[in-house]
């Protein structure tokens, strides 16, 4: 297959992958891909993902592609506690949820982080979509903060919570919600309902 027509059929997906590029031609061979990113034709992402040569990255890509790389997961803790404007500095890294095991992958871009929870647990997510072929899977600020206390022990009083300079005027009434405790309820663990009863005194304060 010819570089620029392969282009013109992959050009719709923001990045792709090997078992992409053979769902268009099943002969399609790994050499060929390894030429293309030789001649600078294509450039890689993480993993097994590479892009277009003039892709441009931005927010809502890395996010779609971080959905990719490692499924099933979903973007959540640090980088969905920013993309809710809940903590004051940007996260160069993406930061996921996932059911498999805990992994990383390095990019250009910055570090792809997973984080591994229960099965039972892989809920209160939805799906952005910002433009045809590009969509992505984010917790919803409600479980985006039960994942990150879930996964912090660490953080088990007030101090804890001020040292992360978290925006009280715009989580306060998302941790007041009925969605917050009905989440809650299904992660039934101890521990956990002892930190937010924490991060209650510290929205309170």
């Amino acid at each position: 297959m010819h570089y620029l027509d392969f282009r013109d059929k992959i050009k719709s997906l923001p990045g792709f992958s090997l078992n992409d590029i053979r769902k268009i031609d099943p002969s399609f061979h790994k050499r060929q891909l390894m030429d293309w990113l030789q001649r600078g034709y294509i450039r890689p992402f993480a993993g097994e993902y590479y892009l277009l040569a003039d892709q441009q990255m931005d927010g809502s890509l890395r996010f779609m592609l971080a959905n990719r790389l490692y499924e099933p997961s979903y973007i959540s803790l640090e980088s969905a506690l920013a993309y809710y404007q809940i903590i004051p500095e940007s996260v160069l890294s993406v930061t996921s949820i996932s059911s498999r095991k805990t992994k990383q992958f390095e990019s250009d871009w910055g570090i792809l982080y997973y984080r591994s929870i229960k099965p039972l647990l892989m809920f209160g997510y939805e799906v952005v979509e910002t433009a045809p072929n590009r969509k992505y899977a984010i917790a919803r600020l409600e479980k985006a903060v039960l994942d990150y206390l879930y996964l912090n022990s660490h953080i088990s009083s007030v101090e804890d919570f001020e040292g992360l300079r978290w925006d009280r005027d715009v989580l306060l009434p998302a941790v007041g919600s009925d969605r917050f405790r009905n989440y809650q309820n299904i992660y039934n663990k101890k521990a956990l309902d002892k930190r937010v009863y924490q991060l209650m005194r510290y929205l309170n304060a």
